[in-house]
């Protein structure tokens, strides 16, 4: 499969360097809107940056047949099945709801075209902030396709880690589940487990509940970065690419009555991207929850 990064910076390299090891990968492509000079990896009569070249090597180091590309055009995207938008250069730490949203969008309306025109019927992976936001804008744009949001990964993260730790357990064996919106995170109880079993039979309630309010606390607006954000992208794509029908909380579209909108779900990725959302058992106060994600959403999302 060919994988296409786009915002193009020093962030793209780490990510392309995990994709290189998986074997189904056989292209990674950096590609730049020619109409942005901030995010083009490569100038003109510039040689290939430092951290390029020792991606190459080190690919070969590892015996990677992984095709390292790089394109200054909208023409790069041909042939895509997976294509990344990454969070653009600058975009990092607090910012508001707004300028979220206006980052965001701008900078994906350079590469809309050239994925109508070149990649029509590839996967987009939305890792830019905010996440759901910016999915439903894309999806709205090219009226089809599969467009996934990434902006739930640090919100499980840090739900699996505090578990393993409070617990002091492996995180090998842990398993928590979260759902919400750009603007809220509801950790669901009942569906974290450690080697499966409820976490309620290895914690209090009051300690649960402390974790339940640490996640929900996390900001909405900060960018997930560095190893967290690379994390989540790579399971995703490792998903696709190897058709392993994984079950994860991603940025789904999801149509309650008449409203469509996007939210982090639990959903089944496979080769054809999104292709079940998995139904949840909620008490009462989760069902209220969950119909406050999705009014939010449907006033905030386009």
């Amino acid at each position: 499969m060919k994988i296409v990064l786009l915002g193009n910076n020093q962030f793209a390299v780490s990510v392309a360097w995990g994709l290189c090891q998986l074997e189904a990968v056989r292209e990674v492509a950096f590609v730049s809107d020619t109409a942005s000079s901030k995010n083009r990896f490569i100038h003109a009569k510039e040689a290939a940056p430092a951290s390029l070249r020792d991606l190459v090597e080190a690919n070969a180091l590892s015996a990677s047949d992984t095709a390292i590309s790089v394109y200054n055009s909208l023409e790069g995207l041909s042939n895509a099945d997976v294509v990344v938008l990454l969070p653009p250069m600058g975009q990092s730490g607090f910012r508001s709801p707004q300028a979220s949203k206006t980052t965001g969008i701008a900078f994906a309306r350079g590469f809309v075209p050239g994925i109508q025109q070149y990649a029509s019927d590839a996967k987009i992976l939305v890792a830019a902030s905010p996440a759901n936001y910016i999915a439903a804008w894309i999806y709205q744009a090219l009226g089809t396709g599969q467009v996934i949001g990434l902006g739930n990964g640090a919100a499980t993260a840090h739900l699996t880690a505090a578990i393993a730790n409070h617990i002091k357990v492996s995180v090998k064996d842990v398993m928590a589940l979260t759902i919400g919106s750009d603007q809220e995170t509801y950790p669901l109880p009942q569906y974290c487990r450690v080697n499966g079993i409820p976490i309620a039979q290895l914690m209090p309630d009051a300690d649960i509940e402390h974790l339940r309010e640490a996640v929900s606390q996390r900001c909405p607006y900060t960018t997930d970065t560095g190893y967290t954000l690379i994390s989540h992208i790579l399971q995703v794509v490792s998903a696709i690419v190897l058709d392993r029908n994984r079950v994860m909380s991603v940025g789904t579209r999801v149509s309650a009555g008449l409203t469509s909108v996007y939210l982090n779900v639990p959903a089944k990725v496979g080769c054809d991207g999104v292709t079940d959302i998995v139904p949840l058992a909620l008490a009462a106060e989760q069902r209220e929850q969950f119909k406050k994600l999705v009014a939010q959403s449907a006033a905030d999302q386009p």
